[in-house]
């Protein structure tokens, strides 16, 4: 299962995960592996509570059964109408598949958590791929009046993982390892379409300009370290470097930075597998952002989350 999940080499935590805690899964048989992830699907699929359903889901998507996967988020956010991180799971897994049309649930989603950006970008993307200039513009003004961009990565990896563990089949640790990397494959969108828009002469356009300066700040309060710095990114094109915008977007990759070096040195990831995932799950409950766990790990570790003062400020 691990070694046909897709990956984003932008989550840091996935790749210091996959180095320290799969070492079990590394040694066993990929026919074994894949066995015991399809007898904890299986029981998955029997269950009615939408954690089981949607982690059944999530893991059909690498089982190359995306019907499957569409029907059983459907399911999932049936019995948890309320639940804004498995509607936009669903969103997701739904656009990946030509007989799903994902638009009306993302226009549920809006209204389950309006200011979450997250809801239009998917607008946003198939504006771009048709060239619809007019379209793409709409739905950025609708994604600049939103306040943060979320994908619910610390609600999704707990409650999934928590879910495929539950099965008995599957160890928690190489659970945990295949939800995050699923989930960095199923879950993110592209981003390229705002940083399309958001350049070269288009930001000579003071409509344009305000827009792509107020996303850039939903970005930089998601709740992935990869939305964070894509945020980042976007402010310190739109803004000059003398403004207290493009300091606070420079002082942020400062500290994602720092952490980012501690994390992959850090003696949290020297725990045996099984403490790892559940010290890492728990703080995945406790914490929106995925910056915010990464900062309770180090914590954990004895170290300072906080960089030294720039000696150049």
């Amino acid at each position: 299962m691990i070694s046909n999940s897709r990956r984003s080499a932008g989550l840091i935590l996935l790749l210091v995960f996959l180095y320290q805690g799969c070492a079990t899964a590394a040694e066993t048989p990929a026919a074994k592996l894949d066995h015991r992830f399809e007898l904890a699907i299986s029981r998955l699929e029997e269950k009615t509570d939408a954690d089981s359903l949607a982690a059944a889901g999530l893991l059909r998507t690498v089982d190359s059964k995306p019907e499957s996967a569409v029907d059983l988020l459907a399911r999932a956010t049936a019995q948890a109408p309320q639940r804004a991180d498995l509607a936009w799971l669903q969103i997701q897994i739904c656009e990946k598949v030509s007989s799903c049309d994902p638009e009306l649930l993302e226009a549920q989603h809006r209204v389950l958590d309006p200011s979450n950006g997250a809801g239009w970008l998917n607008a946003l993307g198939r504006a771009g791929s048709s060239k619809n200039e007019a379209a793409e513009l709409s739905a950025l003004t609708a994604l600049a009046s939103t306040q943060r961009v979320d994908f619910y990565w610390t609600t999704l990896v707990a409650h999934l993982t928590n879910a495929i563990a539950a099965t008995h089949e599957v160890p928690l640790s190489e659970a945990l390892v295949d939800v995050i990397g699923v989930l960095a494959a199923e879950a993110m969108p592209a981003y390229q379409t705002i940083s399309n828009l958001c350049k070269d002469d288009r930001l000579t356009k003071a409509d344009v300009l305000k827009d792509c300066r107020a996303v850039a700040l939903a970005f930089e309060r998601g709740d992935t370290d990869v939305t964070e710095m894509v945020g980042v990114t976007l402010a310190k094109r739109v803004w000059p470097a003398d403004s207290v915008e493009w300091a606070r977007a420079s002082e942020a990759r400062r500290i994602h930075e720092y952490r980012s070096a501690l994390l992959v040195h850090s003696s949290f990831f020297t725990l045996p597998a099984a403490r790892w995932a559940a010290k890492y799950l728990a703080l995945c409950a406790s914490n929106r952002r995925e910056q915010d766990v990464e900062a309770g790990e180090i914590i954990d570790a004895g170290e300072n989350p906080d960089p030294p003062l720039d000696s150049a400020s």
